[in-house]
C-alpha cells in the first residue's frame, strides 16, 4: 500500500471519529430514535460525504477557481444549515417513552449533513492536498472517496450507537440538558475551527 494512502487513512479515521456535525447529529439522533430507523439516515450521512469529495477532487484536478467561488456559498448555507440542527437539537426529547411526534429524519436529510457541514470540507480538501505526493489524479478520487466511506460507516453507527446508549439511560431533564449543551458547544466548536 502506498504511503500516501496509509496516512490518507489515519487522517481520516482521525478527522471522521472525531465530535464535529455529522457525528453530534448522529449522537444526538442516537438519543432519540431506533438505530432500525435510523439506517438509512446513517447511510444517507456516509453518502453524503461523497457530494463534496467527487466535487473537490475533479475541481482541484481540474480548475483551481471553481472550488473557492461554491465554498464561498457553502459558507452561508452551511451556517444556516448547522443553525437548524442546533435548533432540532434543543427541542429533542431524550427518552425511551413512546413518542408520537418524533422527529424522523428521512434519508434525503442526510445528504445534506457533508456539503453543509465546514468540517467535511476541510477533511476533503487536505485529504487531496497534504497526502496526495503526487498530485490529485482520475486514480486517487475514488479511492480517496471508498476511504472515507468505510471509516464514516464504521463512526458514524458508533457515535448513533453512544447517542443511544445516552437515550436508553433515560436522563432526567437537567442531565438531558447538559448533554443538549455539550452538543451545541461540540456542534458550533467544530464550525468555528474549520472555518478559523
Amino acid at each position: 500500500m502506498n504511503s500516501d494512502y496509509l496516512a490518507l487513512i489515519f487522517f481520516v479515521t482521525a478527522m471522521v471519529a472525531s465530535p464535529g456535525p455529522a457525528n453530534v447529529i448522529l449522537f444526538a439522533l442516537g438519543c432519540t430514535q431506533d438505530s432500525r430507523k435510523s439506517i438509512p439516515f446513517i447511510l444517507s450521512v456516509a453518502f453524503s460525504k461523497q457530494l463534496i469529495i467527487w466535487p473537490i477532487g475533479f475541481s482541484l484536478f481540474l480548475i483551481n477557481d471553481l472550488i473557492n467561488q461554491y465554498s464561498s456559498v457553502m459558507i452561508i448555507v452551511s451556517v444556516l444549515f448547522m443553525s437548524w440542527i442546533g435548533y432540532k437539537i434543543i427541542y429533542m426529547e431524550m427518552s425511551v417513552k413512546d413518542q408520537q411526534n418524533v422527529w424522523v429524519p428521512r434519508f434525503y436529510y442526510g445528504l445534506l449533513v457533508h456539503p453543509l457541514n465546514p468540517k467535511a470540507w476541510l477533511m476533503v480538501t487536505l485529504a487531496f492536498t497534504a497526502f496526495q505526493s503526487n498530485g490529485v489524479s482520475l486514480k486517487s478520487i475514488p479511492n480517496i472517496a471508498i476511504i472515507f466511506f468505510l471509516i464514516q460507516l464504521i463512526f458514524h453507527s458508533a457515535w448513533f450507537w453512544f447517542g443511544s446508549l445516552i437515550r436508553k439511560a433515560d436522563l432526567s431533564e437537567k442531565n438531558s440538558r447538559i448533554v443538549k449543551i455539550a452538543l451545541l458547544i461540540s456542534l458550533f466548536a467544530s464550525i468555528v475551527f474549520s472555518y478559523y
